[in-house]
């Protein structure tokens, strides 16, 4: 008699057990998505520069109160912009807590200037100089032009005597200030 009562106490077992699998699916917790912080035309307050692109900084970064040498080391930081499958050229001008950068696309990118480009190339820029506040990004052809005169002038050490003001006036017109 026990015999016949443990297989069908058996069964009845395994076909709650299996039933319960069945009509409870596992909890999956839901992902959270947070926004990354982006670089924009202008001061970001809180926001650690090296910490925008995960970039790791290379020799030569400024730390508080020294000052990247944008004069013979601007083309490191170039080549490193240079690097985004976007960018075929680059140039980079700073003075004081500003940065100008002027881009030049590969052929094969028929895109735009886009945020996600400025925020990269500005990451690129703020990574090796601390004292960098703003980071202007332009491809605008004029103001690129522009941007390579007056890298080529500080690279040959003669700075002219008012770049603040020509860094200041392409940075603020309508299409680079985004």
């Amino acid at each position: 008699m026990v015999k016949k009562m443990v297989l069908p106490a058996t069964l009845i077992l395994i076909a709650a057990l299996m039933g319960g699998c069945f009509n409870n699916p596992p909890v999956v917790p839901e992902a959270t998505v947070t926004p990354m912080p982006s670089v924009t035309v202008g001061p970001m307050p809180g926001t650690t520069p090296g910490a925008v692109t995960g970039t790791t900084p290379m020799p030569g970064v400024s730390g508080a109160g020294s000052s990247y040498n944008w004069q013979t080391q601007a083309a490191a930081v170039e080549s490193r912009i240079n690097m985004f499958s976007e960018i075929q050229d680059s140039r980079v001008v700073a003075d004081g807590g500003t940065a100008l950068v002027g881009v030049k696309f590969n052929n094969a990118y028929k895109g735009e200037l886009t945020q996600r480009i400025r925020d990269m190339v500005a990451g690129e820029v703020m990574a090796v100089d601390k004292q960098i506040q703003v980071v202007a990004v332009t491809a605008e052809p004029g103001d690129v032009q522009k941007i390579y005169a007056l890298s080529d002038q500080q690279r040959a050490g003669n700075t002219p005597p008012d770049l603040k003001q020509q860094i200041d006036q392409i940075a603020r017109n309508t299409t680079t200030l985004r």
